[in-house]
């Protein structure tokens, strides 16, 4: 049941890792077509920096869950493997602790800005006027999926869990048959 829970949970945060890729897809086409119109035509856009400073964010939490669960997330290895047993168990459950207190943080204040910017039509500033409830609501669905990982996946303590809830028992099962 467990390893079920886990496998749609990373089904949601890889699907979360895909849309940041194609994010920094399409910055990277926007800030390159800015860059022609600024410097060939004199003719620089007033939208792309804007965009890509929020598209910068978006991808950040998009990625984080993912990262979290699949233990690629930056972290102190070099100090972590030279602490003790003890201490380890210790600093994972504080990292655990911390990731889970940020996601919960991230998934309330966001729901509730997303409600509050939709029900009131709030948008940004600027050439496209982005109704707010859409990075709200990015903020908010990250910040779920990252309480979820730091639940179901502990740092540290099973480095093949999500390799394992990803479907490598699968990949195992179809070679023996």
């Amino acid at each position: 049941m467990l390893n079920h829970l886990r496998r749609i949970v990373l089904i949601g945060t890889k699907s979360l890792a895909l849309l940041a890729m194609i994010t920094t897809g399409l910055m990277m086409l926007s800030i390159s077509y800015d860059v022609i119109a600024r410097y060939a035509f004199r003719a620089p856009t007033d939208w792309a920096y804007p965009l890509n400073t929020s598209a910068v964010l978006a991808m950040t939490v998009l990625a984080v869950p993912h990262l979290y669960a699949t233990g690629h997330h930056i972290s102190m290895d070099l100090v972590h493997r030279s602490l003790p047993p003890r201490l380890r168990r210790a600093a994972d459950g504080i990292t655990a602790t911390a990731a889970a207190l940020l996601g919960l943080v991230l998934a309330v204040t966001g729901f509730q800005a997303t409600a509050l910017s939709y029900g009131h039509g709030l948008t940004g500033s600027g050439t496209f006027s982005v109704p707010l409830w859409i990075p709200d609501l990015l903020l908010a669905v990250s910040g779920t999926f990252l309480l979820l990982v730091a639940v179901l996946f502990p740092p540290h303590a099973e480095p093949e869990l999500a390799a394992t809830a990803a479907g490598a028992d699968d990949a195992q099962d179809g070679a023996h048959a």
